[in-house]
């Protein structure tokens, strides 16, 4: 007869009450994602139920018409169609037509020759196909209205969002918290992410192996540098091809931005781009540049510091390109001297219709968007650039001040990994181009701001004289 074995009591309790535990804890995280994952089907389920209601209405409004009335509804819409079409045709059409004008090649009068006015300014010109009227008519026609609708609801929800938290924080007078900026951030990132994806715009986020990386950054920081994607950072930094752009920084970021004063006043985008800590600019005013640079030092300096202030995605170039080359870099991110997190935007040539926007308008060019089915394009992540003495001594040709070497190491960094070729064009270049193609000449750089400047002058001209008047 085999001995009976003895089981210790206490021993099987405390396992058995090590699995519970566990097993609860198991249980608490489903039931929250759980939680999470019904509101957001519920989220969806009554913004589908809305739209599906809005044009089932509409439908049932028309079949109860008579048949003037459906005529006429048939005729108003296909009208505002062909209306939306012409716009975005009339405004894109000449960036794409051959245009030939007469460029001084010396002082005589008759030291001019016959120059492609596109190959002058090849940073801006468009990479795609020419635009097609019937093209964009037919977008017009079946896609415009139920993308731009849907879009434009994540978009009034985020606004929503954003401008609720800072007037709550505004009537209590407290300043933002850590817990704050998380909700801002994550609650960005979701709309966001969902505004492009309905405009039919999908991103692909990515990192580069390694052993490819490595040897660009030790080139340019020192054989010993180390790669970091998580360490300590002042702002993201990337190339600018678009409108959209900003929306793959919010959607990957959550992050705020620079931008044109003009936005601010922007109905839906102004609340949002003030509710994630933008900094605005108004080019055509030197005090407000030197403004917004003394803001750039400042928030780079509290980023640094850890204090409750939203990260944000600085455009170096301050303007868009054709998404071919890297325009010349602006001093503000680069000034401090502090680590920056780098980012490359390759807009992909997709359905013949190309992101990268050049000096066309950034609204037409989302116009056009939303006219394609779907456009693609991928955003790569690149590890942390932290500047440093090897980078100085060796790189010293690349500038007197060592900001201008860190600048000008980042824009080339960025060149080798995107594939970009390095231009000294700036964001004047891309309004004289804009200007070439409207009045058909070519006006050099130096002509072109001194036009800028009499215009500037007419202004505050007319601006004292209705000071005057009132």
């Amino acid at each position: 007869m085999e001995p009976v074995k003895e089981t210790n009591v206490s021993t099987t309790s405390e396992t058995h009450r090590k699995e519970s535990i566990f097993i609860r804890i198991l249980k608490a995280i489903g039931n929250f994602f759980k939680r999470i994952g019904l509101a957001i089907a519920g989220f969806f389920k009554k913004l589908f139920l809305g739209i599906k209601n809005f044009f089932i209405n509409l439908i049932e409004k028309f079949k109860d018409g008579s048949l003037g009335t459906k005529l006429s509804f048939l005729i108003l819409y296909t009208s505002i169609c062909a209306y939306l079409a012409h716009i975005m045709y009339k405004y894109e059409k000449d960036y794409y037509e051959p245009i030939y004008v007469m460029k001084k090649t010396g002082k005589g009068k008759d030291d001019e020759k016959r120059v492609y006015l596109h190959d002058e300014f090849d940073e801006f010109t468009r990479r795609d196909t020419p635009v097609n009227l019937i093209k964009l008519f037919f977008g017009a026609l079946t896609l415009f209205f139920f993308k731009f609708i849907t879009a434009m609801s994540f978009a009034v929800s985020l606004s929503i969002k954003l401008t609720s938290i800072l007037k709550k924080k505004k009537a209590k007078k407290e300043p933002l918290t850590k817990e704050d900026i998380e909700s801002i951030k994550e609650s960005t990132k979701w709309h966001a992410s969902l505004f492009l994806r309905f405009s039919g715009i999908f991103y692909k986020k990515i990192r580069l192996p390694d052993e490819k990386i490595l040897p660009i950054y030790q080139k340019y920081f020192g054989p010993d540098y180390k790669i970091d994607y998580d360490g300590k950072f002042c702002c993201y930094i990337s190339n600018h091809t678009s409108f959209n752009d900003i929306l793959l920084a919010m959607a990957i970021y959550g992050c705020g931005f620079i931008s044109k004063e003009g936005v601010k006043n922007l109905p839906v985008f102004g609340s949002i781009s003030v509710g994630l800590q933008s900094i605005f600019v108004n080019r055509n005013d030197n005090n407000s540049k030197q403004e917004t640079f003394e803001q750039i030092i400042q928030r780079q300096k509290d980023v640094m510091e850890g204090k409750n202030v939203l990260p944000f995605m600085i455009f170096p170039e301050g303007t868009t390109n054709s998404g071919r080359q890297l325009l010349t870099f602006k001093r503000g991110a680069f000034y401090n001297l502090f680590p920056v997190k780098p980012n490359v935007i390759l807009p992909n040539l997709n359905n013949n219709f190309h992101l990268g926007c050049g000096s066309t308008n950034v609204g037409i060019n989302y116009g056009r968007t939303l006219t394609e089915l779907f456009v693609q394009t991928e955003f790569i992540e690149l590890p942390i650039m932290t500047p440093n003495e090897y980078m100085f001594n060796n790189f010293s040709s690349y500038g007197n001040e060592k900001w201008e070497i860190y600048k000008e190491v980042a824009k080339e960094i960025l060149c080798v990994i995107g594939g970009f070729k390095k231009s000294d064009k700036e964001f004047i270049d891309s309004d004289r181009y804009a200007y070439c193609i409207k009045n058909k000449v070519y006006i050099e750089k130096e002509d072109f701001l001194k036009l800028k400047e009499q215009e500037k002058e007419k202004e505050n001209e007319k601006e004292k004289e209705k000071m005057k008047k009132e």
